[in-house]
Protein backbone atom coordinates (compact mmCIF):
# COMPACT_ATOMS: atom_id res chain seq x y z
CA UNK A 1 0.00 0.00 0.00
CA UNK A 2 1.33 3.42 -1.01
CA UNK A 3 0.55 6.46 1.18
CA UNK A 4 1.98 9.87 0.26
CA UNK A 5 1.55 13.08 2.27
CA UNK A 6 2.91 16.11 0.40
CA UNK A 7 2.68 19.90 0.55
CA UNK A 8 -0.18 21.49 -1.36
CA UNK A 9 2.07 23.40 -3.74
CA UNK A 10 4.38 20.40 -4.26
CA UNK A 11 7.42 22.58 -3.60
CA UNK A 12 9.06 20.24 -1.10
CA UNK A 13 11.71 18.01 -2.62
CA UNK A 14 10.65 14.53 -3.70
CA UNK A 15 12.93 11.82 -5.04
CA UNK A 16 12.30 12.01 -8.82
CA UNK A 17 11.10 8.89 -10.62
CA UNK A 18 13.87 9.41 -13.17
CA UNK A 19 16.33 8.62 -10.38
CA UNK A 20 14.21 6.13 -8.44
CA UNK A 21 11.53 4.47 -10.62
CA UNK A 22 8.52 3.35 -8.57
CA UNK A 23 5.67 0.96 -9.41
CA UNK A 24 3.02 2.17 -11.84
CA UNK A 25 -0.17 3.01 -9.95
CA UNK A 26 -2.20 1.87 -12.97
CA UNK A 27 -1.07 -1.70 -12.31
CA UNK A 28 -2.27 -1.72 -8.69
CA UNK A 29 -4.97 -4.07 -7.42
CA UNK A 30 -8.43 -2.90 -6.51
CA UNK A 31 -9.33 -1.98 -2.92
CA UNK A 32 -11.45 -5.11 -2.64
CA UNK A 33 -8.51 -7.36 -3.51
CA UNK A 34 -5.96 -5.55 -1.34
CA UNK A 35 -4.63 -7.34 1.75
CA UNK A 36 -4.12 -4.07 3.63
CA UNK A 37 -6.72 -1.49 4.60
CA UNK A 38 -6.28 2.27 4.98
CA UNK A 39 -8.38 4.32 7.39
CA UNK A 40 -8.08 7.91 8.58
CA UNK A 41 -9.44 10.54 10.93
CA UNK A 42 -9.91 14.02 9.53
CA UNK A 43 -9.54 16.17 12.64
CA UNK A 44 -7.03 15.82 14.14
CA UNK A 45 -5.57 14.03 11.14
CA UNK A 46 -4.25 10.51 11.65
CA UNK A 47 -4.27 7.25 9.74
CA UNK A 48 -4.00 3.51 10.26
CA UNK A 49 -2.87 0.58 8.15
CA UNK A 50 -4.58 -2.69 9.06
CA UNK A 51 -4.01 -6.25 7.84
CA UNK A 52 -7.41 -7.46 6.63
CA UNK A 53 -6.89 -11.15 7.36
CA UNK A 54 -6.54 -10.78 11.13
CA UNK A 55 -7.32 -7.07 11.77
CA UNK A 56 -3.79 -6.51 13.05
CA UNK A 57 -3.00 -2.78 13.09
CA UNK A 58 0.41 -2.42 11.44
CA UNK A 59 0.81 1.36 11.51
CA UNK A 60 -1.10 3.85 13.67
CA UNK A 61 -0.35 7.57 13.94
CA UNK A 62 -3.28 8.51 16.20
CA UNK A 63 -1.28 8.85 19.43
CA UNK A 64 0.93 11.72 18.25
CA UNK A 65 0.32 14.67 15.88
CA UNK A 66 2.01 14.59 12.48
CA UNK A 67 4.34 17.55 11.98
CA UNK A 68 4.84 18.76 8.39
CA UNK A 69 7.07 21.84 8.14
CA UNK A 70 9.41 23.13 5.46
CA UNK A 71 12.54 21.73 7.08
CA UNK A 72 11.17 19.27 9.60
CA UNK A 73 8.79 16.33 9.39
CA UNK A 74 7.73 14.08 12.25
CA UNK A 75 5.68 10.93 11.99
CA UNK A 76 5.13 8.47 14.84
CA UNK A 77 3.48 5.07 14.89
CA UNK A 78 2.52 2.91 17.84
CA UNK A 79 4.17 -0.50 18.17
CA UNK A 80 3.36 -3.60 20.21
CA UNK A 81 5.35 -4.15 23.39
CA UNK A 82 8.85 -5.57 22.92
CA UNK A 83 8.65 -5.53 19.10
CA UNK A 84 10.99 -7.40 16.76
CA UNK A 85 12.31 -4.60 14.51
CA UNK A 86 15.02 -5.12 11.90
CA UNK A 87 16.63 -2.96 9.23
CA UNK A 88 16.96 0.85 9.09
CA UNK A 89 20.09 1.38 7.10
CA UNK A 90 23.65 0.15 7.28
CA UNK A 91 24.88 0.26 10.86
CA UNK A 92 26.91 -1.59 13.44
CA UNK A 93 24.05 -2.35 15.83
CA UNK A 94 22.64 -5.79 16.49
CA UNK A 95 20.42 -7.43 13.87
CA UNK A 96 17.34 -7.13 16.10
CA UNK A 97 17.24 -3.45 16.98
CA UNK A 98 17.05 -2.12 20.49
CA UNK A 99 13.53 -0.85 21.27
CA UNK A 100 14.21 1.41 24.27
CA UNK A 101 15.77 4.86 23.98
CA UNK A 102 17.19 3.95 20.57
CA UNK A 103 18.04 6.36 17.73
CA UNK A 104 19.12 5.21 14.29
CA UNK A 105 20.58 8.06 12.20
CA UNK A 106 20.31 7.75 8.42
CA UNK A 107 23.23 9.76 7.14
CA UNK A 108 26.07 8.26 5.10
CA UNK A 109 29.20 8.02 7.22
CA UNK A 110 32.62 6.56 6.53
CA UNK A 111 33.36 5.10 9.95
CA UNK A 112 36.95 3.97 10.39
CA UNK A 113 37.19 0.87 12.54
CA UNK A 114 33.38 0.43 12.52
CA UNK A 115 32.57 1.63 16.05
CA UNK A 116 29.52 -0.04 17.56
CA UNK A 117 26.16 1.71 17.56
CA UNK A 118 26.84 4.03 14.62
CA UNK A 119 25.52 4.71 11.15
CA UNK A 120 27.73 3.63 8.26
CA UNK A 121 27.84 3.93 4.46
CA UNK A 122 24.33 3.02 3.31
CA UNK A 123 20.94 4.61 3.99
CA UNK A 124 17.95 2.30 3.72
CA UNK A 125 14.84 3.72 5.45
CA UNK A 126 12.98 0.42 5.66
CA UNK A 127 12.22 -1.69 8.69
CA UNK A 128 10.80 -5.19 9.09
CA UNK A 129 8.31 -5.67 11.94
CA UNK A 130 8.17 -9.39 12.75
CA UNK A 131 5.09 -10.28 14.81
CA UNK A 132 5.55 -14.06 14.75
CA UNK A 133 2.18 -15.79 14.17
CA UNK A 134 0.52 -12.45 13.31
CA UNK A 135 2.79 -11.99 10.31
CA UNK A 136 5.72 -9.85 9.23
CA UNK A 137 5.38 -6.53 7.42
CA UNK A 138 7.73 -3.83 6.21
CA UNK A 139 7.54 -0.04 6.09
CA UNK A 140 9.63 1.84 3.53
CA UNK A 141 9.95 5.64 3.61
CA UNK A 142 11.06 6.89 0.20
CA UNK A 143 13.18 9.87 1.21
CA UNK A 144 16.72 11.08 0.58
CA UNK A 145 16.63 13.51 3.51
CA UNK A 146 18.83 13.06 6.53
CA UNK A 147 16.79 11.70 9.41
CA UNK A 148 16.70 10.17 12.85
CA UNK A 149 14.45 7.19 13.47
CA UNK A 150 13.68 6.72 17.14
CA UNK A 151 12.35 3.59 18.83
CA UNK A 152 11.37 3.98 22.45
CA UNK A 153 8.91 3.07 25.18
CA UNK A 154 7.69 5.48 27.85
CA UNK A 155 4.94 5.38 30.45
CA UNK A 156 3.02 8.17 28.74
CA UNK A 157 3.54 7.25 25.07
CA UNK A 158 3.90 3.47 25.17
CA UNK A 159 6.04 1.71 22.57
CA UNK A 160 6.57 3.67 19.36
CA UNK A 161 8.71 4.31 16.30
CA UNK A 162 9.21 7.91 15.17
CA UNK A 163 10.62 9.50 12.01
CA UNK A 164 12.31 12.91 12.32
CA UNK A 165 13.42 14.08 8.87
CA UNK A 166 15.05 17.25 7.56
CA UNK A 167 12.38 18.07 4.99
CA UNK A 168 10.97 16.34 1.95
CA UNK A 169 7.60 14.56 1.99
CA UNK A 170 6.12 11.50 3.68
CA UNK A 171 6.17 8.89 0.92
CA UNK A 172 5.42 5.53 2.54
CA UNK A 173 5.16 2.00 1.17
CA UNK A 174 3.62 -0.66 3.40
CA UNK A 175 4.70 -4.19 2.50
CA UNK A 176 2.26 -6.77 3.79
CA UNK A 177 4.30 -9.99 3.57
CA UNK A 178 3.18 -11.84 5.63
CA UNK A 179 6.50 -13.72 5.69
CA UNK A 180 9.93 -12.04 5.90
CA UNK A 181 10.85 -13.44 2.48
CA UNK A 182 7.69 -12.01 0.92
CA UNK A 183 8.37 -8.60 2.51
CA UNK A 184 11.84 -8.63 0.93
CA UNK A 185 10.34 -9.58 -2.44
CA UNK A 186 7.78 -6.79 -2.22
CA UNK A 187 10.48 -4.30 -1.26
CA UNK A 188 12.43 -5.40 -4.33
CA UNK A 189 9.37 -4.80 -6.50
CA UNK A 190 9.19 -1.21 -5.19
CA UNK A 191 12.89 -0.38 -5.37
CA UNK A 192 13.57 -2.45 -8.53
CA UNK A 193 16.22 -5.14 -8.79
CA UNK A 194 19.80 -4.27 -7.94
CA UNK A 195 22.26 -3.72 -10.79
CA UNK A 196 24.49 -6.65 -11.70
CA UNK A 197 27.96 -6.57 -10.23
CA UNK A 198 30.69 -5.68 -12.75
CA UNK A 199 32.78 -8.62 -13.91
CA UNK A 200 35.91 -7.41 -12.14
CA UNK A 201 33.91 -7.09 -8.92
CA UNK A 202 33.81 -10.88 -8.55
CA UNK A 203 37.60 -11.15 -8.48
CA UNK A 204 40.29 -10.86 -5.85
CA UNK A 205 40.45 -7.52 -4.02
CA UNK A 206 43.08 -5.81 -1.92
CA UNK A 207 42.09 -2.82 0.18
CA UNK A 208 43.01 -1.22 3.48
CA UNK A 209 43.29 2.15 5.18
CA UNK A 210 46.53 3.96 5.85
CA UNK A 211 48.52 3.87 2.61
CA UNK A 212 50.95 6.78 2.74
CA UNK A 213 51.28 7.36 -1.00
CA UNK A 214 51.07 5.77 -4.43
CA UNK A 215 54.51 4.20 -4.09
CA UNK A 216 53.39 2.07 -1.14
CA UNK A 217 50.46 0.85 -3.20
CA UNK A 218 52.65 0.08 -6.21
CA UNK A 219 54.89 -1.98 -3.94
CA UNK A 220 51.91 -4.05 -2.75
CA UNK A 221 50.79 -4.65 -6.35
CA UNK A 222 54.32 -5.65 -7.32
CA UNK A 223 54.54 -8.11 -4.43
CA UNK A 224 51.27 -9.72 -5.49
CA UNK A 225 52.66 -10.18 -8.99
CA UNK A 226 55.96 -11.53 -7.67
CA UNK A 227 54.14 -14.05 -5.52
CA UNK A 228 51.82 -14.98 -8.42
CA UNK A 229 48.74 -14.16 -6.32
CA UNK A 230 45.71 -13.14 -8.46
CA UNK A 231 44.63 -9.52 -7.98
CA UNK A 232 41.78 -8.01 -9.99
CA UNK A 233 41.07 -4.91 -7.91
CA UNK A 234 43.30 -2.63 -5.92
CA UNK A 235 41.55 0.02 -3.78
CA UNK A 236 43.51 2.54 -1.80
CA UNK A 237 42.30 4.81 1.01
CA UNK A 238 44.63 7.62 1.94
CA UNK A 239 44.63 9.29 5.33
CA UNK A 240 42.75 12.26 3.98
CA UNK A 241 39.19 13.59 4.07
CA UNK A 242 38.14 12.22 0.67
CA UNK A 243 39.03 8.57 -0.10
CA UNK A 244 40.55 7.81 -3.49
CA UNK A 245 39.94 4.48 -5.20
CA UNK A 246 41.94 2.87 -7.97
CA UNK A 247 40.30 -0.13 -9.57
CA UNK A 248 41.49 -2.34 -12.40
CA UNK A 249 39.88 -5.12 -14.37
CA UNK A 250 43.19 -6.66 -15.43
CA UNK A 251 44.79 -9.69 -13.70
CA UNK A 252 47.85 -9.39 -11.47
CA UNK A 253 46.85 -5.91 -10.33
CA UNK A 254 48.29 -4.03 -13.30
CA UNK A 255 47.16 -0.38 -13.10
Amino acid sequence: MHVKIEDEGQVAYQVPTSVFPTPDANNSVSAGDATLEFSMEQNPFSFKITRKSNQEVLFDTSDSPIVFEEQYLRLRTSLPDNPNIYGLGEHSDSLRLNTTDYTRTLWSRDAYGIPSGTNLYGNHPIYFDHRVDKGTHGVFLLSSSGMDIKINKTETDGQYLEYDTLGGVLDLYFLDGPSPVEVAQEYSSVTQKAAMMPYWGFGFHQCRYGYRDFYAIAEVVYNYSTAAIPLETMCKFFNMKAPMNLCTDEPQGRI
